[in-house]
């Protein structure tokens, strides 16, 4: 049978299910080609080894194998039961289409919240959860190995970039952090990483801006000219201090509509801080 003759036996399976389960007909649904996701199918990182032989040292990296995916959730995000089935979807789809070996694949969860709920599960399941290093909980028993990194518990000697992938930095943290970023990039290059964190740290930046030497603060003003990173910092700055003028306002007795004509900000910005205030209480 030649290609054009090939017969496409998918369709005439589905209606074959439904008529061997014709008696249930009312108790099961059928879906054909049931979507398992309304958006791609992505791992947030996958980390190959180029050379397979190379024995990685980084605490980190010790478990890696040749193939290793990496899933990360942000400071506010937890991580479910759900999440890490997710995961192990992602290695069996990356086994299946690339012909990689189940052994040869790990995944590693960067995250900050722990998650304990997950945790238990697990355990429960008869898996071991051991905490190898600071920051770093082992999972042995699954059918690869599992890392949790818990960020914020990670050694700051070690990593700092993750440990402070963070909104919540002090003036030392950014100062470290822009200081070690020095010694490997340059200020001149466009880097998503400094981007979010600046974003994230207007207060933290402008101290660490005061601390840093005065060959180092023109070397990060020069580069954060050319990106605009201080454009996005005053902006964030701007906004705080007309929020805070907003709060003042609302304080004082005057209508959201007011505030909004005032301040210049918008209805649906001011409705939030009308409200939190309502529920602080008032001094007697």
């Amino acid at each position: 049978m030649d290609e054009q003759e090939k017969i496409y036996w998918h369709g005439a399976h589905f209606e074959a299910l439904q008529l061997e389960f014709h008696e249930y007909m009312d108790a099961l649904s059928f879906k054909k080609e049931h979507e398992l996701s309304k958006e791609a199918l992505r791992m947030d990182t996958l980390i190959i080894k180029k050379i397979k032989d190379v024995t990685i040292v980084k605490n980190i990296g010790k478990i890696f194998k040749n193939h290793n995916i990496v899933e990360y959730k942000s400071e506010t995000d937890s991580f479910s039961l759900w999440d890490y089935n997710k995961i192990f979807g992602y290695a069996f789809i990356y086994s299946s289409f690339e012909k990689v070996q189940m052994s040869d694949i790990t995944i590693s969860i960067s995250l900050t919240i722990y998650p304990r709920e997950l945790i238990k599960t697990l355990e429960n399941r008869g898996l071991t959860v051991t905490n190898s290093e600071s920051g770093i909980h082992l999972i042995t028993g699954d059918i690869v190995p599992v890392q949790i990194l818990e960020s914020k518990n990670l050694p700051e000697e070690e990593n700092l970039f993750l440990r402070n992938l963070r909104s919540n930095l002090s003036g030392e943290d950014m100062q470290k952090t822009l200081v070690s970023y020095t010694a490997r990039k340059s200020f001149d290059d466009k880097n998503v990483f400094l981007d979010r964190l600046i974003k994230a740290n207007p207060d933290a930046l402008e101290e660490a801006i005061s601390m840093f030497t005065d060959d180092v603060k023109e070397i990060f003003l020069r580069g954060a000219e050319k990106h605009g990173w201080l454009d996005n910092w005053l902006d964030n700055r701007d906004a705080e201090k007309i929020k805070a003028i907003a709060e003042k306002l609302l304080m004082r007795g005057l209508s959201v509509e007011d505030v909004a004509e005032d301040t210049g900000l918008s209805v649906d910005t001011i409705i939030p801080l009308s409200n939190q205030l309502k529920k602080i209480p008032v001094a007697q």
